[in-house]
């Protein structure tokens, strides 16, 4: 072939190419916009398994937390958020009763919350969310709502006037005259809770046009054909609400009726379409979105009337899936959520080596978790056990599956979510398709791809953040980068130095940062400048304002997923006994408060707090320096003290952060590779010399100098070439914190992750200094790490107490490939 036939050969494919390119058609392009909005805004959800569902006053919740991101892929994924902000919040409103940020390592995260002592019986709501989570709003936050009291003492909640609320949502969102659409419908009292109603179709002429009735939480569907010419009105009643008149959903004269049926037959879901346009569109087509992916499209000639598809789902993974009709001009017609394969869950089986149980035994239980098939699962699973006649357990009530698989991907609370997952339910298909036509889905709405113009507001957190901004004294902003020191300090050990720059407004992000527990930050802000012999000086002179991070507003509480007072069970004289034995443990706890605070007011009144930095040398220096105001301006240690002692030498650049500079003492000389010389303590510590150069001056107390070998002999060998000793502020055991803030500096108190403590189980026999043996734990175990085995198995081994006539025993977690599962066994205790 010649090369004028091969050149054009290519330019016609080129040509034919970008034709296609060209031709492709809104409905191509929708789903591609879909699809990479669900790429760069993944859904990402989180989970807390806590050890019981409500807590007792001056309690512990003790928290195992779980994250998920659904990237499209046919697994979810482990989220790569580290920072998780889990908040226990009081009748929906700020501040919080108590705040904690775990650290998410894969996905998986500990923490636990004491509950404060001042903590007034009520309902609480436990939340919790990452940033980037908010980008979806609070709707994707985790929430869970938990009763804080004693043993059944106000669980009758505030008793508001009988209320009745109905709603209809028409399937696929319309009601069109003259063709027959199913109508969803649900019903709540006062509290949002399902109440269960009666009503009835009235036409204009007052005829009975149908009956209905709710089946389950309120909720109900019913078929309707509005015919043309006739107006309508639903009346409706409960046990406690009189007959009320309501309005039916809004009529169509001409429009489009989509019908999904999930339950038609087993493991079969038939869509139905019907129109009644004078002129329709050319196609209709139909989307099926799922995990964050375009799964199936079909497209229909729409100048037929009607259509049917019919689909298996077992091609399909188990979850929810939306159906979306739209004409050939991506124009949404009509919109319908569903719940495919809603039993396919996995379990554990538990076993122990007997039934029957005595008290303060030692348990020791084989768990196996499997898959709906049976096949071994691994994963990383938390184990609480708890007293089933303490605690309360609601029937059905929510869990790890239940949440990440449903409560998570639909709008507004779910009561009872289990429900519609437990196969013995014979009409848990139904009613979940009564659900599914009431929610709304929280994923995803139309109104999400105008995202794909903008970046994310909030951004994936690798580690914690601080933000801030360096400005001029009169608030005006900086119009130069600046650079940045901080430095992270425990009030129980050393240092962590962080640099950085600003941007040239003068905007700073620290990112990806790592400490634990409440931790004191110190920041500094300076640019550099030339002197004209070439060295550089470095000058502060502008504010540094450190930004608080922001916390959301909460919602309001409600009681879904609460008991009612008529729910709780006494158990008579176990409970009397449980009862008496925490009155006995709490008027103890009080006594040692009254005697050990009578003790510290005295101590305290006479001295202060032993300050033993410098306790080698007496507090009695050789040669000292108290750190002031005026002294601010130096940028580290060694520039403040060279030149200012008598026999004491700086010798190298004292801002060369590579080879720092020593200290010279008694004529010593600088000998072999880098500088040798005094030995560095920071309150003290020996620390490294880098970490002196990195503490800023304004947190400098004073700087103590032992020259004489004699003298500083009491350090041994570190004190061969004389010993510097920085006494901080920090450092100091009765500091003033009233300090003032300097110029280019800024100081907070910052929050880090929350330490990982161990759930503490009594020994088997009580030490004979106890003052009391007594051991009526509610929760009795908790392992928040149970990682099972390729075939599925762990083992796990825990003390019972006194008492615990009943034995539950919950399992949650998430396997390997992300699927969540959850387990509970129940054994008896006998004397």
């Amino acid at each position: 072939m010649g090369y004028g036939k091969i050149t054009f050969l290519i330019l016609a494919m080129t040509v034919l190419s970008l034709g296609f390119a060209f031709a492709q058609s809104p409905m191509d392009r929708l789903v591609e916009r879909i699809e990479a909005y669900h790429q760069n805004y993944p859904f990402e959800k989180v989970y807390l398994h806590t050890d019981k569902p409500h807590y007792f006053l001056n309690d512990t919740i003790w928290i195992k937390a779980y994250g998920l991101m659904d990237v499209g892929q046919e697994d979810p994924v482990r989220t790569t958020s580290v920072p998780l902000y889990v908040e226990l919040l009081q009748n929906g409103l700020l501040p919080y009763v108590s705040r904690i940020i775990i650290k998410l390592e894969n996905g998986l995260g500990l923490g636990d919350i004491v509950l404060p002592r001042n903590l007034r019986p009520g309902v609480y709501t436990l939340r919790a969310y990452t940033e980037w989570m908010r980008n979806f709003g609070q709707e994707a936050f985790f929430e869970k709502n938990l009763w804080v009291g004693e043993f059944g003492d106000g669980w009758t909640f505030v008793e508001k006037q009988p209320e009745l609320n109905l709603s209809f949502f028409p399937e696929g969102g319309y009601l069109v005259r003259g063709l027959t659409s199913k109508i969803g419908f649900k019903a709540t009292d006062a509290t949002g809770k399902g109440l269960d109603v009666l009503g009835m179709i009235l036409n204009n002429k007052q005829d009975t046009v149908l009956r209905f009735e709710s089946a389950h939480m309120g909720m109900g569907s019913m078929e309707f054909t509005p015919k043309a010419g006739e107006t309508y009105e639903v009346w409706t009643r409960s046990s406690q609400v009189p007959w009320k008149r309501l309005n039916i959903a809004s009529i169509q004269v001409e429009g489009v009726v989509m019908s999904v049926d999930p339950i038609w037959e087993e493991d079969k879901t038939k869509i139905q379409i019907s129109h009644n346009y004078r002129f329709p569109p050319q196609e209709f087509h139909l989307l099926m979105q799922s995990k964050g992916k375009v799964v199936a499209r079909k497209m229909f000639d729409a100048n037929q009337k009607s259509h049917e598809w019919v689909i298996d789902q077992d091609d399909y993974l188990p979850g929810v899936y939306t159906f979306t009709l739209l004409d050939e001009e991506t124009r949404l017609l009509a919109e319908r959520l569903v719940y495919f394969l809603p039993f396919a869950q996995g379990t554990a089986d538990f076993r122990t080596e007997k039934h029957l149980y005595s008290p303060k035994e030692l348990v020791r239980m084989d768990v196996e978790v499997v898959d709906e098939f049976g096949s071994p699962v691994e994963g990383n699973f938390s184990i609480s056990v708890t007293d089933a006649y303490q605690v309360m357990h609601l029937e059905h009530t929510e869990d790890i599956a239940s949440y990440l698989n449903l409560v998570s991907e639909l709008k507004g609370q779910i009561e009872s979510p289990a429900y519609y997952f437990n196969e013995s339910n014979p009409n848990a298909a139904a009613y979940l398709d009564n659900l599914m036509l009431t929610q709304g889905w929280r994923r995803f709405n139309w109104e999400n791809l105008d995202r794909m113009n903008t970046d994310p507001k909030y951004l994936s957190e690798s580690g914690l953040t601080l933000s801030g901004r360096v400005a001029r004294s009169n608030e005006l902003p900086v119009n130069e980068v600046h650079q940045l020191t901080m430095l992270v300090r425990h009030f129980y050990g050393g240092p962590i130095i962080y640099e950085g720059v600003t941007d040239s407004l003068g905007y700073f992000t620290f990112m990806g940062m790592d400490y634990q527990d409440t931790v004191g930050i110190f920041l500094q802000a300076h640019v550099e400048r030339e002197r004209r012999s070439g060295s550089k000086r470095q000058i502060k002179r502008n504010d540094v304002q450190i930004f608080q991070k922001e916390i959301p507003e909460p919602r309001m509480a409600n009681l879904i997923g609460l008991p009612s007072g008529d729910q709780y069970m006494d158990f008579d004289d176990y409970i009397v006994s449980v009862k008496e034995a925490r009155d006995l443990v709490e008027q103890y706890r009080l006594g040692r408060e009254l005697e050990l605070g009578e003790v510290t007011v005295r101590g305290r009144r006479s001295e202060l707090i032993r300050d033993t930095r410098a306790i080698q040398y007496n507090n009695n220096p050789e040669l000292s320096m108290v750190v002031t105001e005026e002294y601010y301006g130096f940028q580290n240690v060694y520039q403040l003290i060279r030149g200012r002692f008598p026999g004491v030498n700086v010798v190298g650049n004292v801002f060369d952060f590579v080879n720092p500079p020593a200290i010279l003492m008694r004529g010593g000389q600088i000998r072999g590779f880098g500088f040798q010389g005094a030995r560095i303590f920071i309150d003290g510590m020996p620390v490294d010399p880098l970490w002196a150069m990195n503490l800023p001056v304004p947190e400098i107390e004073r700087v103590d100098i032992l020259r004489s070998l004699n003298r500083s002999a009491v350090f041994g060998a570190d004190g061969a070439g004389g010993v510097v000793n920085i006494l901080t502020k920090g450092g100091n055991p009765n500091r003033d914190w009233s300090d003032v803030d300097i110029l280019g500096n800024a100081t907070i108190v910052a929050q880090g992750y929350a330490p990982i403590r161990e759930f503490y189980t009594p020994p088997a026999v009580p030490d004979i200094n106890a003052p009391f043996a007594i051991d009526f734990r509610s929760t009795i175990y908790w392992q928040p790490m149970v990682q099972t085995d390729p075939r599925g198995k762990a083992y796990i081994e825990f003390r019972l107490t006194e008492g615990s006539p009943e034995v539950r025993v919950s399992l949650e977690g998430i396997s390997n490939k992300g699927e969540p599962i959850q387990a509970s066994y129940n054994f008896k205790v006998s004397d």
